[in-house]
């Protein structure tokens, strides 16, 4: 039997892996069928959808995703900035939009929660730390520059910073 030490020191049996420390993820899994009454995702097999399902709304609560965007905390944080960047600005911007698109076909509960212009830098706010990962990818991929990384893993939360 697999014996694995989380944060606290504690021991937990039986378990591939930590337990997600992530206070948006309830601790037990929501009723089948729950709606969240902000975005209309649907939580069925143990997945927040976008598809409906048949039969009835058990429950409306918030998705981690909107709880997330409630309360202004960020799972990652991405801090586009340099010369570049202002003349390259609306090419950065759909590019970042598109690749979220395409992430949220898989995680719809990975997405942006803003985007927003500050002293020359462009930051964008995003529920998901892997979410904020790719976008960062993305940028580098198509534009090069430099790209760093920060994580925090007390707080859950990933800084990504794109220069050039």
């Amino acid at each position: 039997m697999a014996r694995i030490s989380n944060k606290e020191g504690l021991q937990e049996r039986g378990q591939m892996s930590v337990r997600s420390s992530d206070v948006y993820l309830p601790k037990r899994g929501l009723p089948e069928a729950a709606h969240c009454k902000m975005c209309g995702l649907i939580y069925h097999n143990k997945r927040w959808q976008t598809e409906t399902v048949r039969g009835e709304i058990s429950c409306e609560v918030l998705c981690p995703a909107c709880q997330r965007t409630e309360d202004h905390n960020p799972a990652g944080v991405v801090t586009l900035s340099g010369p570049y960047l202002a003349s390259h600005k609306t090419e950065i911007l759909n590019a970042i939009k598109h690749e979220e698109a395409k992430s949220r076909e898989k995680n719809p509960i990975a997405r942006i929660m803003e985007i927003k212009e500050e002293d020359g830098h462009i930051i964008v706010t995003t529920t998901e730390d892997k979410l904020a990962q790719k976008l960062g990818r993305e940028v580098f991929k198509s534009q090069k520059g430099e790209l760093h990384y920060q994580w925090s893993h007390d707080q859950n939360l990933v800084r990504v910073e794109w220069m050039r």
